[in-house]
């Protein structure tokens, strides 16, 4: 049979940049979309050869009898059939058979619940095929069990739409709350117990009559603000509403309160952060450095986030804040040692769970590396077998689970992969 040759696109945007990340799997260039090639080119040949043996007159009696008791048998079997799988919605498949469904611009995150049971959460776009499963597709918040992969409970959110924005957002606080995010205007709280979904679009925030008129589009603010929603309301009026304070605040505002973390103040509440300090102008030569700081804790409200960097300040080196002097103390936590392109996916005040390539190149495998908070010691690396961008990462009982890509990766203290969790 002839072949033909055709350039294989990335089925989100239709790009054919890509990157194969293991056999026949792929990364888009573009938009970071991992797909899969489905080898449906397989012809099964059946050879069957008809023997035409000598005629038996007791042994032909025998063999009718025998062929007339399988096609009765098989005639039974196939009025029975149906009875047993009277249901069109079933769709408990064995884990060997290929689902009837593929998600479609999904995000996961990850928790572990009060029981310590790691989970994994999965919010976008179902999409079913066949036309007895044509009214399935939609946005749905599926729940699993990470480590076995076990569907604990299915919700369906929304209707679908290809030309819908189809963008789906899940974000943990640091109190937390989980909240979800379709199509930048519907708001969900997690109930990360009970696995639901709630519609807090309007509920959450009945305190502000500025929001009175409704919300036109809603996302998450960036980190470096605070822990806050961006949102526009219905009059067009963009404001910032920081949940764990229960407060609103213009983009102005928000510049005030962060010229206050220069202000030193008696007693005041510090807290510790960790920073990759960048690349200086003055000083190329200079390393990048995990350094260790405190600030002037926000509790809630706006937060300030520093760019760190070498300075030359009147023939003096210093470090360098950008705006104003808002950290308290500084140290390298892990003098000496070498980063390239690094960036920290979870802190806390035991550890610092770090992502970093293996050498400059650009394509070079990526190391996750968990580091002692209090001394810099080194507590495991584990390589990535590719050049990978990952999110973030959470910490549970028995070590970390890191975010790559809508691949969630449990990783023990000891540096061993326990388990990979992935929706497609």
């Amino acid at each position: 049979m002839a072949k033909h040759i055709k350039a294989i696109k990335c089925p989100h945007c239709g790009s054919i940049g890509k990157t194969e990340i293991k056999a026949d799997h792929f990364i888009c260039s573009s938009c970071n979309t991992e797909y899969f090639l489905d080898n449906d080119d397989i012809n099964i040949n059946h050879n069957i050869n008809y023997n035409s043996p000598q005629f038996n007159p007791v042994g032909g009696k025998k063999i009718g009898l025998i062929i007339g008791c399988l096609v009765g048998a098989f005639f039974v079997f196939a009025l029975a059939f149906p009875l047993l799988f009277s249901s069109k919605k079933s769709y408990n498949r064995s884990e060997n058979v290929r689902p009837e469904f593929n998600w479609y611009s999904e995000t996961t995150q990850a928790y572990a619940n009060k029981n310590k049971q790691l989970i994994a959460v999965v919010f976008g776009a179902r999409r079913y095929s066949g036309n007895d499963n044509e009214n399935g597709t939609g946005e749905y918040i599926t729940f699993y069990d990470l480590l076995s992969h076990k569907e604990l409970k299915t919700q369906k959110t929304g209707t679908f739409n290809i030309a819908n924005n189809n963008d789906f957002k899940l974000k943990k606080l640091s109190n937390g709350d989980l909240y979800a995010i379709a199509n930048k205007t519907t708001i969900y709280k997690i109930d990360k117990e009970n696995y639901l979904a709630i519609d807090v679009t309007q509920s959450l925030f009945k305190n502000h009559t500025v929001l009175a008129s409704g919300i036109a589009n809603a996302e998450f603010a960036y980190d470096s603000i605070g822990e806050a929603f961006n949102l526009m309301n219905n009059e067009g009026i963009n404001l910032f509403y920081y949940p764990l304070i229960d407060k609103i605040f213009t983009k102005d505002e928000i510049s005030i309160v962060q010229r206050t973390f220069e202000k030193k103040e008696v007693n005041e509440k510090l807290k510790t952060q960790f920073s990759f300090s960048l690349l200086s102008d003055d000083y190329p030569e200079e390393k990048i450095q995990l350094l260790k700081y405190t600030m002037k804790d926000n509790e809630g409200g706006p937060d300030y986030y520093v760019h760190l960097s070498w300075k030359n300040y009147k023939n003096k080196k210093i470090l360098n804040y950008v705006l104003w002097d808002v950290i308290r103390s500084y140290t390298d936590l892990t003098p000496g040692r070498v980063y390239f392109n690094p960036k920290i996916l979870f802190s806390d005040k035991d550890y610092v769970l770090i992502a970093t390539r293996k050498t400059p190149a650009e394509k070079s495998p990526t190391n996750i590396q968990c580091i002692d908070a209090q001394n810099g010691k080194l507590i495991f690396n584990y390589t990535f077998p590719t050049n990978h961008y990952l999110d973030n990462g959470i910490r549970y009982k028995e070590g970390f689970v890191v975010n790559a890509n809508n691949l969630l990766m449990a990783i023990g203290m000891d540096g061993k992969l326990i388990k990979e969790f992935e929706t497609r």
